[in-house]
């Protein structure tokens, strides 16, 4: 008899597994599209046979486990190509914005357009004669606006891509604020598993969870992960730990000097007493290391490109300018440039002005009323020349000396209180500059066209904005003269040394254009590429860990199966117990 109860324990054991399975696959299906869940499965042990002398009875079915469907290795590398995908994605998207104010594609709308309308304006003044008539007048004030909108578009360029930059920060911060909170729950996560696990309870939903999160961390910043005996995991990034049991380590961010006052990202322990530990150039994968790589690279390498540009163009034309005559006569000059020190050397850095100083000369016209007018009732004026030989060794001071020494009683130069130079001729006469191999009128500012050393703040000069007959279409003030105009407008094909080689403006530009579109076109290639590898390994995994309503049906039908047959077995032991006490009469009692 007692046999026969072993026998229906053993039926017992059968219906019991079943409950267990039918519960774990309708716990599957009900969690069929919860996110990082992992599909659950029974794994059944024979128990242990009764030794008789007939040989090994069993004894029925146990459960040994609710196991959860996971391949930690694959989800690492899927992690990693996740990773890589999104690093590539968040620079491409990036890229893409910068793009948007350098739009070549709508006519008129492009810096590109704006150069083109510039040096055209310039042509269509040296066509006319510098005169007060109303075709020159109409020329010079649309001049005026095609240089005020090219110095726009330079300055709104240069600030749209700092502002790209400083997007990034953003990004960055709100990136290394996610990371902070995440690892702190991963660290939770860790006790409570180490917990459930330590008392033999399985932590499925929990490690559920915490693989969960460690997906998110690898969106943005590439990981690496040690899964300890104990079930807690510890977390790495380049290195440094990020996770470690119930502890978090915290990322921070501060403002580099360096750089612009851009953030840079910090590693520190949970020691209040360690120091930080920069981490900006060893990010990889995931947002942050793109947008660190988008901002301190490819946006900054654009902002200087726009800076040679700027420079570049402000350069040779108030080279240009400088030595020419507007509608105007002037009697004094007043440079924009100051200088730190007028007592160094001019291409020192306490002395340096914007540009360099070269060994030559200068020359300053200077016209005199001889008291005496010609036929139509104009003054006739005496010119004369002086020559300013420069050195690179000269200061500020020197030079200055050298204009007053030769200028007699007919020009002079002064220091202003600050440390700009005005040149003034004598009263009732005025000044004009000639020739200048040396660079010291354009360096100084003096009769500029454009004000500003940079991109940043390229502008047309205030007064030439304001009174467009101090624009220096003419070279000697002669009738018909419209020579430095010409020069001007010449500069659109003149090859200059640059960055990019000998090119010019239009080509520097063009140059410009087509490193965003090379660098914009690669990032989406990457992209492209990276997110395969994802969705390949990510479906690998899925195929794993993943709910398939297919094979819970059948699972669900074979365990009902299952519990029908045990308990079919169960009733048969019965009916023979029965048999047994009751059928014997009193026999069998």
């Amino acid at each position: 008899m007692s046999n026969l109860f072993g026998m229906i324990w053993t039926g017992v054991s059968g219906t019991n597994a079943a409950q267990i399975g039918i519960s774990v696959t309708g716990n599957n299906m009900s969690n069929m599209k919860t996110e990082n869940y992992s599909r659950q499965t029974v794994e059944l042990v024979t128990k242990k046979p009764q030794y008789t002398y007939n040989g090994a009875i069993g004894k029925g079915v146990d459960v040994a486990a609710v196991r959860r469907e996971y391949d930690d290795l694959l989800a690492a590398n899927v992690r990693n190509s996740n990773s890589n995908y999104l690093y590539y994605n968040s620079m491409s998207t990036t890229l893409k914005s910068a793009m948007l104010y350098f739009n070549e594609l709508e006519s008129g709308s492009g810096l590109g357009d704006a150069l083109k309308n510039y040096f055209n304006a310039w042509q269509d003044l040296s066509n006319s004669a510098p005169d007060d008539t109303s075709e020159s007048l109409t020329k010079r004030t649309v001049l005026v606006k095609a240089a005020d909108t090219l110095a726009i578009k330079i300055r709104d360029g240069y600030k749209y891509l700092e502002d790209t930059r400083t997007q990034c920060d953003i990004t960055i911060q709100n990136e290394v604020n996610a990371i902070n909170e995440i690892t702190t729950q991963i660290a939770k996560l860790n006790k409570e598993i180490v917990s459930a696990e330590a008392m033999g309870q399985p932590a499925n939903e929990l490690r559920d969870m915490r693989d969960g999160l460690l997906d998110d961390l690898a969106e943005k910043t590439q990981i690496s992960t040690y899964l300890r005996e104990d079930g807690s995991v510890s977390v790495y990034m380049n290195g440094q730990t990020l996770v470690d049991n119930g502890t978090a380590h915290k990322l921070l961010t501060e403002k580099d000097p360096n750089n612009d006052n851009h953030l840079k990202v910090m590693w520190k322990t949970d020691n209040p007493n360690s120091k930080p530990i920069d981490m900006t150039s060893l990010m990889k994968g995931g947002t942050i290391a793109a947008q660190l790589q988008v901002r301190d690279n490819e946006l900054k390498q654009y902002q200087a490109d726009l800076d040679a540009l700027a420079k570049k163009m402000i350069e040779e034309t108030n080279r240009i300018h400088a030595t020419g005559m507007g509608l105007d006569k002037a009697s004094e000059y007043t440079g924009k440039t100051q200088v730190i020190n007028p007592e160094y050397p001019l291409n020192s850095p306490e002395g340096m002005l914007p540009y360099p100083v070269k060994n030559g000369s200068f020359e300053i016209n200077i016209s005199t009323p001889t008291g005496k007018t010609d036929d139509e009732g104009n003054d006739i004026y005496d010119t004369r020349k002086i020559t300013i030989q420069v050195s690179e060794s000269d200061t500020l001071k020197t030079v200055l000396e050298k204009i007053n020494q030769q200028g007699g009683n007919y020009v002079s130069a002064s220091l202003n209180i600050d440390n700009t130079v005005t040149i003034k001729a004598a009263a009732g006469s005025y000044i004009a500059f000639g020739e200048d191999t040396t660079d010291f009128l354009m360096a100084t500012g003096m009769n500029s066209f454009f004000s500003g050393s940079s991109a940043k703040d390229i502008n047309l000069d205030a007064s030439i904005k304001e009174n467009p007959r101090l624009i220096a279409a003419s070279e000697f003030g002669a009738e018909g003269d419209n020579t430095n105009a010409l020069k001007i407008s010449k500069l659109q094909t003149t090859s200059f040394s640059t960055v990019k080689g000998n090119v010019t403006f239009s080509a520097f530009y063009g140059y410009f254009i087509g490193e965003m579109s090379s660098a914009k076109s690669q990032s989406d290639t990457f992209k492209a590429t990276t997110e395969m590898a994802y969705k390949e390994l990510n479906t690998q995994l899925m195929s794993i860990r993943g709910v398939s309503e297919g094979d819970e049906q059948i699972n669900l039908s074979l365990y009902q199966k299952m519990f029908e047959i045990n308990s079919r077995y169960i009733n048969v032991v019965d009916e023979m117990l029965n048999t047994l006490i009751n059928g014997l009469g009193s026999a069998g009692r």
